[in-house]
């Protein structure tokens, strides 16, 4: 016997959604967070590195990671766990040459996209961070005027 496939309750009138959805959001966005994704994204992608832009992508990203069926999220769960691994295999060096910087992110992204499993995983998470950071509302910019211009 089979039972139907349990679809997430719709958010409410206001917008807000269940407690359980709530955490599950958060539990994915500390598993992006600790697999480093964020880091290779803004290394790759400089519209990335606006720090409101790149919590918006952490945030869709996480969202669509939890959307998707169970199966799938046990092995991206997996994966995200040993994403860390892959990143410390490919700059074994790092903890040693002290902040990273633009161009050995873009050394370690390279590298990694080679790597069967966390080529698709980069892959897929910097299309759903970048529409996730481009598609939503731009970075407030200031409106204050320069002194001495006309």
């Amino acid at each position: 016997m089979t039972s139907p496939a349990i679809r997430p309750a719709p958010p409410a009138a206001d917008g807000s959604r269940p407690a359980h959805e709530h955490r599950r959001l958060r539990l994915w966005e500390r598993r992006v967070r600790a697999a480093g994704l964020p880091r290779l994204w803004a290394g790759r992608c400089t519209a990335l590195s606006d720090p409101s832009r790149r919590a918006a992508a952490i945030r869709h990203t996480a969202a669509t990671f939890a959307a998707l069926p169970k199966p799938y999220r046990f092995v991206l769960a997996l994966l995200l766990r040993l994403f860390p691994v892959a990143v410390a295999l490919t700059d074994p060096l790092a903890p040693l040459r002290g902040a990273p910087d633009q161009a050995r992110l873009q050394r370690t992204a390279d590298r990694l996209s080679t790597v069967p499993g966390c080529a698709e995983l980069l892959k897929a998470s910097s299309s759903l961070a970048l529409y996730g950071a481009l598609d939503g509302p731009t970075p407030q910019r200031s409106t204050t005027r320069r002194q001495g211009l006309g």
